[in-house]
């Protein structure tokens, strides 16, 4: 089984695993000290595109806006893996507005795969509905709002 350094990722044998690392000195106690969203937006350097995934479903779980533009820099950073950068869009989706979400949609508008540009100004041009809590709801994908009463009903 494969170990990686969380600060750096240096691949480390089973048992380096709780002394300091070698290539960065990082501790891991030190490093658990982070904040979560922190560590998160980390993960998005991984050398494993699974991590990668797992990161940026659960960043826009969070809704966090601090993650936009590392979002979108790593969705810029794959331009290959579509799929990647399209749950990129969708956790941009999941963020609240924000004036980093905006300037992530603009990166991502520049997406050398036609998919993504499409799905970004899919998202931009979808009408604001307000639920009746409030809160800004988009028409992106696979939703339905029942237009009477101005709910957001999710078909994911």
């Amino acid at each position: 089984m494969q170990f990686y350094r969380p600060g750096c990722f240096a691949e480390v044998a089973a048992d380096e695993r709780d002394t300091p690392c070698r290539v960065c000195g990082a501790r891991i106690e030190e490093w658990e000290r982070r904040d979560y969203t922190e560590r998160l937006i980390h993960a998005l350097g991984h050398p494993n595109p699974e991590v990668h995934m797992g990161a940026i479903i659960s960043l826009g779980n969070r809704r966090d806006p601090r993650a936009a533009l590392p979002l979108a820099e790593c969705a810029l950073a794959h331009p290959v893996d579509v799929v990647q950068a399209l749950a990129v869009v969708r956790a941009l989706h999941a963020i609240p507005l924000a004036p980093e979400r905006d300037m992530a949609l603009d990166m991502l508008a520049t997406h050398p795969a036609r998919t993504v540009r499409r799905a970004v100004a899919r998202l931009r041009s979808e009408p604001k509905y307000y639920s009746d809590h409030g809160n800004l709801c988009y028409n992106f994908p696979a939703t339905a709002y029942i237009s009477s009463k101005k709910t957001a009903v999710s078909f994911d």
